[in-house]
Parts: structure tokens; C-alpha cells; sequence
């Protein structure tokens, strides 16, 4: 009777797109604890039947939201210059014909466009395949959407790292008990927003779009001339002012700035999530900073330090299969180096505390209060509580301190353990992503904070907001 059982609920479990009603009916048909399942064929997880059954259904009612909800993605602004592409598997750049899929968020591939070089070589139409002399930078599109909150609270519940539930939806949420809620745009706050709604990301509503343009790369050539590419070593040892001017100066046209703390966290859930690689990006260890270099598999990352080089003993570019594994989407068409290579400076600090970054209390007022994130002035290291909802600050706690491999003594998030110290009065700059020795500290959900000086370990990385189109 078992086994008949057992075969009942593996066919039940095999079909994502059974009813709810269907799954639960099994539940009456055994004791939870008495029989186990096979979920090597499932795509389920969970061995225990009941949460199986549990997980199947969560699963299903994601698959029907998923069918009809990449209609909804926002069509790419291609702005002033911007070139939509596809890529092939080893990076060939070809013309896209925007006529013509293009891009699928549902099977993650994800919309990218370029810049050219100022007199490229050739007048390119679509169709073509377009030289990689002739490319200036790289950017991949985030589509605006709402996401269901899962830590309001920072330390409610221990909520280890899980897919984010992702609707694309141009419409901002309001305040609706149990489905939705507006969304709390400052430090600290939690507006009506409670576990389980949804909430639009706060990255589109501060810039007024219905998407953003994200550097592919952490940014190469020179501070004065900036290009985004693989391959290539990048854009270090620059103060925060001088790296968020650059930014802005990049493509004023397009609303160019250096990314904020919530641009980086809209991109880190979308990384998360069925649309992305749902996964902890593979970690850049490339000692000279090449961006796109993907870690080889076989290395240690799990402690701090973590292994790094140069080479094919170390690392692979980012198109090749391992290279894939660096990638938000874990294909090609992703977003690299979130995982180490440099740390990342954002435009995110901590209130009236500019520390040694260039910027003051002056110079700050020349540019609008949308290219900052600005946390409370009482923040400290621990202050989790202080981080804006969708900034992937405090939403990856519960946080602990634990000893590394070093012996030292840091503070972790749940989230793969990745290295988290929130902002405070002597290090008012977040930085994203951790460096390319970091090991277990890297990750697209890693955050430091620092003083905002220059370093050889510290990059920043580009964003364009074109505005919405008519």
C-alpha cells in the first residue's frame, strides 16, 4: 500500500500544473512522517512528503503568475545612443532587431544595449555583428517590478536565503491590507508594509522610471574616459567624489550617476529570483581586477581568505561556461562582478557625514538628492534596523559575528554568510559585492562600509535613467 502511495504522490509531485486543490487532496491519503519521497526527477527540494507537497504548491501558483506576467516587462529605453544587442555564447555582439524578441526575463535572458566608441569604424544597421574595438560600454536593462516582502522587521524571523518572489508591474503598490503596500522611501521606515505583500522596488520610484540601465561591468578605461567592457582591468584607487562626478558626466543625456545602494539591491533580487540565477553569483578572484572573471570551481571560497590570481588557474572570462557562473542570470546575458573583483563604492551614506570622500556639506547640494541614498545620522555598524526596504541591507539579517578562517572576528548576514557591517560615523560610504580575495565574504549581498578614500580595491559601477518614454 505504501509503495502505491509513494508512486501516487511522485506522479501528483512530477506536474507543476496540477491544482491546489489537487496537491492537498494527497495530504488525506497518509500520515506526514510515514512516507518518504523521491525528488530527484521533481524539481522539489524537500524529501519529507508533506513539505514537498507544501513546496510543489508554492511552486505551482508561482508558475502561473510566471506565464503571463513577462508580458509585463518593461520595454527597454534606449535613450539617446543606446544600441539594443544579442549576445551568442561567446560574446559575439550583434545588431538587434527590437521588431523581434530580442530579450526573455522568463528564460532569463535579460535585455542588454551599448555604447559606441566615438568614430567607430563603420556606420552599423541591424543584422550586423558589431566589433568589439567599436563598443564603448555595456548595459544590461532591470524592468520595474514589486517584490513580496519577506523581513520588515530586520531580525523577526531567521529567513535563510530563498528565491524572491518577483512581479514585474509598472504601477506602484499602495496600501492594500494583506496584498500590497506603499512603498517607505527613507531610513528607517516601514510605511504599512508587512511580510508576505508586495512592494514596488524603491530603485524605479526615486528615478521615475520604469527601468534602468546597469554597467554589465564594473567600469574600465580611464576616470576621464570611461568605458564599460570585459576583460579588462578596472577603474580603482579614486575617492567617492571624484567617482560619482565622473559618473554623472558619463552620459548626462541618459541621466548617467554612479549606482546607489537600492539600484544595487533592485539588481541583487532580481539575481535572486526564477528570472535570474537564484543563486550566489560565483565570486571574480582575478588579482589584477579583470572584469568578468569567473572563479574555477574547484578553488576555496567558503572561508575568508578565499583563493585569487591571475589565470587559468584561477579564473575564466566571462564567456565561457564557468565565466557564466559570474553572471546574475547565470548565462551571458547577466550582469558581472557583484562577486568580488573590486569593491564597489555606492552613492549611499550615512547623514550629514561625508568622511574622507571629497564630498561636504557644500559640494553635495550641487547635485539633486535622488543620486543619493541618505541613511539616518544615528547609523552604526549594527543599525540594521536603519536600512531602506529593497537596499539588500538589512532584509539579509538576522546578522551574526563569527570567526573566519584568519581567526578574525566579522559580522555575517543569513545570506550565504557574506560580509555585512552597516554604515557608522567613521565609515559613512557603503560599498557593495567585497573584492576579489574576499571568499565567503563576497557576494551580491555583501556590503562594507568605508571612510569613502581612495583605494586600489575600490571600483564603482555606472547606471543610466533615461526617462520613461512617451
Amino acid at each position: 500500500m505504501k509503495n502505491q502511495l509513494k508512486q501516487m504522490i511522485s506522479f501528483l509531485l512530477g506536474g507543476l500544473l496540477m491544482t491546489s486543490i489537487s496537491v492537498y487532496a494527497v495530504t488525506t491519503l497518509y500520515e506526514a512522517n510515514e512516507v518518504g519521497y523521491d525528488n530527484s526527477s521533481s524539481g522539489t527540494r524537500k524529501t519529507e512528503v508533506q513539505s514537498a507537497l507544501d513546496e510543489l504548491y508554492e511552486l505551482s501558483e508561482s508558475a502561473e503568475s510566471i506565464t503571463g506576467n513577462c508580458n509585463q516587462v518593461a520595454k527597454p529605453n534606449l535613450g539617446t545612443d543606446l544600441i539594443p544587442i544579442t549576445l551568442s555564447n561567446d560574446g559575439t555582439v550583434t545588431y538587434a532587431d527590437t521588431s523581434t524578441e530580442w530579450y526573455n526575463y522568463c528564460e532569463k535572458e535579460w535585455a542588454n544595449a551599448i555604447h559606441l566608441i566615438d568614430n567607430p569604424s563603420k556606420e552599423y544597421k541591424i543584422g550586423d555583428i558589431i566589433e568589439e574595438s567599436d563598443i564603448r560600454s555595456y548595459f544590461v536593462w532591470i524592468p520595474k517590478y514589486k517584490y513580496k516582502l519577506w523581513n520588515v522587521n530586520v531580525t523577526d524571523t531567521l529567513t535563510l536565503a530563498h528565491s524572491i518572489d518577483i512581479i514585474f508591474d509598472t504601477n506602484n503598490t499602495t496600501d492594500i491590507e494583506g496584498e500590497s503596500c506603499a512603498t517607505p522611501m527613507n531610513s528607517g521606515e516601514s510605511g504599512n508594509c508587512n511580510n508576505g505583500e508586495y512592494m514596488t522596488h524603491p530603485a524605479f520610484i526615486s528615478m521615475d522610471v520604469d527601468g534602468f540601465w546597469v554597467g554589465k561591468f564594473e567600469p574600465t578605461g580611464s576616470i576621464t574616459n570611461i568605458t564599460v567592457k570585459p576583460n579588462l582591468s578596472s577603474i580603482r584607487n579614486l575617492n567617492v567624489y571624484n567617482l560619482f562626478v565622473n559618473s554623472y558626466n558619463y552620459s548626462r543625456e541618459n541621466d548617467s550617476h554612479m549606482m546607489k545602494n537600492t539600484e544595487w539591491g533592485a539588481v541583487a533580487y532580481l539575481s535572486h529570483s526564477i528570472y535570474g540565477i537564484d543563486d550566489e553569483v560565483n565570486i571574480n578572484n582575478n588579482s589584477s581586477f579583470i572584469t568578468g572573471s569567473s572563479s574555477l570551481l574547484t578553488l576555496q571560497q567558503g572561508t575568508y581568505l578565499g583563493t585569487y590570481g591571475n589565470g587559468s588557474n584561477y579564473n575564466m572570462p566571462y564567456n565561457t561556461e564557468l565565466g557564466y557562473l559570474a553572471s546574475t542570470t547565470g548565462n551571458i546575458t547577466g550582469i558581472y562582478d557583484m562577486s568580488g573583483g573590486s569593491h564597489e563604492f555606492v552613492a549611499a551614506y550615512r547623514e550629514n557625514t561625508y568622511g574622507s570622500s571629497g564630498f561636504n556639506a557644500t559640494n553635495i547640494k550641487n547635485y539633486d538628492s535622488k543620486y543619493f541614498d541618505v541613511y539616518l545620522s544615528n547609523s552604526t555598524q549594527t543599525t540594521y534596523q536603519n536600512r531602506i526596504l529593497g537596499d539588500a541591507t538589512g532584509e539579509m539579517g538576522p546578522f551574526i559575528t563569527f570567526k573566519d578562517g584568519d581567526g578574525g572576528s566579522r559580522i555575517h548576514n543569513q545570506w550565504y554568510s557574506d560580509f555585512s557591517p552597516f554604515v557608522s560615523s567613521f565609515s559613512p560610504w557603503f560599498m557593495r559585492g567585497n573584492c576579489d580575495e574576499d571568499g565567503v565574504l563576497a557576494g551580491q549581498f555583501a556590503l562594507n562600509s568605508n571612510a569613502g578614500v581612495a583605494n586600489i580595491y575600490y571600483s564603482f559601477r555606472l547606471v543610466l535613467t533615461p526617462q520613461n518614454m512617451v
